[in-house]
């Protein structure tokens, strides 16, 4: 039934013409923001703060179920597991082709330090938000999944930006977390020399987290008790 559950929701998030023209808004934002500006501060801050949130939300919206709705899908597929497990590798699906035309884009713009953070912010925020659908559907969904998308990265911009005004560089503890909220962000940061990380090891630790959020996932999922009536 696995098989099917994937197949399912991959339907859902690709038969869908809302899905196709956001997609081609995002990439000409991105196409933009490489061809008319100089240096890679457009391209990065474009990629960050509206690409991937953006991108992420719409392809995480057919988990934003509600129990009535996740019972019909218990019936059809029989397993919890099966639509835990549907649900995360559809998300992995449906991330990593936008994800990887977006860091050829980067490497078209001879910005190839950019690459991996694309990736590591994709899978952090994409199972960080998949994570927050195991508590709820619904409304409470949407803007559990808002507030992870937009402010999580919005806050490393703020904090980056009173360090800056004082002078002092984004270091230690405050450094990797900065990077880790905003990784594509932070990896222009870094090279600005405002940040004194090291980004290897930074987008090392975003991956890390990314499987431990799909791990914790699937185990609260799959304990989950839904209200149909609710």
């Amino acid at each position: 039934m696995l098989k099917y559950a994937i197949k399912m929701y991959l339907r859902e998030i690709f038969y869908n013409a809302t899905y196709w023209a956001i997609s081609a808004i995002l990439l000409l934002s991105e196409y933009f923001s490489i061809t008319q500006y100089r240096g890679d501060l457009a391209f990065v801050e474009t990629t960050q703060f509206i690409v991937v949130p953006v991108y992420l939300f719409l392809v995480s919206v057919p988990f934003f179920t509600e129990d009535r709705v996740l019972t019909f899908e218990l019936v059809m597929f029989r397993e919890w597991s099966s639509v835990a497990v549907g649900r995360l590798l559809a998300l992995l699906v449906s991330i990593l082709p936008f994800s990887t035309l977006v860091m050829l884009m980067a490497s078209v713009r001879d910005s190839d330090p950019f690459i991996l953070p694309i990736l590591a912010s994709s899978l952090f925020y994409g199972t960080l938000v998949l994570l927050s659908t195991a508590v709820g559907g619904g409304s409470k969904a949407y803007v559990l999944s808002m507030g992870i998308l937009f402010m999580l990265p919005f806050s490393s911009l703020v904090l980056v930006q009173n360090q800056v005004s004082l002078g002092n560089p984004v270091q230690g503890f405050a450094g990797y977390l900065t990077y880790i909220l905003a990784p594509v962000y932070g990896r222009s940061v870094v090279q600005s020399g405002m940040m004194l990380t090291n980004p290897t090891l930074a987008n090392d630790i975003c991956i890390f987290l990314a499987g431990i959020w799909a791990l914790v996932y699937l185990i609260v999922f799959i304990r989950r008790e839904v209200h149909p009536s609710g």
